[in-house]
């Protein structure tokens, strides 16, 4: 037959659980209120230490990554505007060039119509010679009054001769008015081009104000040179940036660019420390919580009183 032998526990694993534990006893025995109460106050002032630490990192974090993208945005426009500028100097360069090959063609034009203007003088002035030996000749036969040149024959001959001639000497004046209206506008068109104040020096002049081809070692001078111009007429007010040309060689912009790669730097590092602050603020939570769980599970449970 089947006999029931009720276990008999010892007393230590019944203690937390006691059903009537005695009055008197304020405290809480072997449960593990007390130590869950400690760790809580300890977890919290923890947690505290790391929302804090979290909460400056996460501004830092904020503050530097503002910093960064203006930094950076500006940077950005100083690049473009570099990229202009070499642009700027290497379209200058060239048509510079192409300047100095039409001044050298335009040179070559004038000495051409020169050439041809007096060219076109001699041909008028042995013309007007012509007409002066036609007239005489044309005299000289009316006054021999022969009846054989009166008509026909050589007297024919001289007149048509004299028609063409005449015919020539009218075209002189239109000839030689357009003759000149060339060489005039040769002239200007080289003048306006080669001439001291002509496209190319002005393109040269601009070509200096961008220092275009200017060598790295002549930046430092010539900006040396600018700044302290520059701050001599404006002691009391001056203006930053103070932009100079070839703006890749400025000192200001390689400042900006050392500037924006350090705060790269920072931001990058100050994300990774945000992280890991918010990292440890979420464990310390956890573990908090959980703390502030087991002892309210407790309490609710009417046990460790």
């Amino acid at each position: 037959m089947l006999q029931y032998t009720p276990i008999k526990e010892p007393d230590h694993l019944l203690n937390c659980c006691d059903p009537d534990p005695n009055p008197a006893d304020s405290g809480s025995g072997d449960c593990s209120k007390d130590i869950w109460q400690t760790d809580k106050i300890k977890t919290d002032a923890k947690l505290k230490i790391a929302t804090t630490v979290a909460d400056m990192k996460q501004k830092e974090f904020t503050a530097i990554s503002d910093w960064y993208d203006a930094l950076k945005a500006w940077c950005n426009d100083w690049e473009t505007a570099d990229k202009y500028a070499d642009t700027l100097c290497r379209n200058l360069e060239l048509f510079s060039k192409h300047l100095c090959k039409v001044g050298e063609i335009t040179e070559k034009t004038s000495t051409a119509i020169e050439i041809l203007f007096c060219m076109i003088r001699e041909l008028y002035t042995r013309v007007d010679l012509l007409k002066e030996k036609y007239d005489e000749l044309y005299k000289c036969i009316n006054c021999l009054k022969a009846p054989e040149l009166s008509a026909g024959g050589v007297r024919a001959c001289l007149d048509d001769y004299g028609v063409k001639l005449t015919a020539v000497i009218a075209t002189r004046d239109d000839v030689i008015a357009k003759v000149i209206a060339a060489l005039e506008l040769a002239y200007e068109l080289h003048d306006n081009i080669s001439d001291q104040y002509g496209l190319v020096k002005i393109l040269d002049y601009w070509k200096g104000i961008f220092k275009c081809g200017q060598e790295p070692g002549q930046q430092e001078e010539s900006n040396n040179g600018e700044h302290e111009h520059h701050n001599n007429d404006h002691e009391r007010c001056e203006l930053l940036p103070y932009i100079t040309f070839p703006i890749d060689q400025s000192k200001y912009f390689e400042r900006l660019r050392k500037e924006r790669d350090d705060t790269k730097r920072k931001f990058h590092d100050l994300k990774k420390e945000s992280y890991e602050a918010n990292e440890k603020k979420a464990a310390m939570q956890a573990l908090s919580d959980g703390l502030n769980n087991a002892i309210s599970s407790i309490a609710n449970s009417g046990k460790c009183k």
